[in-house]
């Protein structure tokens, strides 16, 4: 697991604890898997990194659909959109 200091979508500072996901056709982009409250209980979520924009997230133990959950995502609205909604913004460290 690795730290992550990001900006979230709010523009408040937040570190998260997880790991970086790379996705084929979206290098430009980076996403990590960290822990999130989901639904009142624990869960996890994938956050773009550079914008603090939460992509997908899901109830804990079923962090091994993650990546195919975030896939599908990407897959259904595509890069154009996505890259739209997510804006420009500094890199996080």
């Amino acid at each position: 697991m690795q730290r992550f200091r990001i900006q979230n979508e709010f523009g408040q500072p937040q570190e998260l604890v997880g790991e970086e996901i790379a996705v084929p056709g979206y290098e430009e982009l980076q996403f990590i898997l960290h822990s999130w409250l989901y639904d009142n209980h624990g869960g996890w979520a994938i956050t773009e990194r550079t914008s603090g924009k939460r992509i997908t997230c899901g109830p804990a133990g079923t962090e091994h659909a993650a990546r195919e959950q975030l896939e599908r995502q990407l897959g259904i609205h595509g890069k154009e959109a996505l890259l739209r909604v997510l804006g420009k913004g500094e890199l996080s460290d």
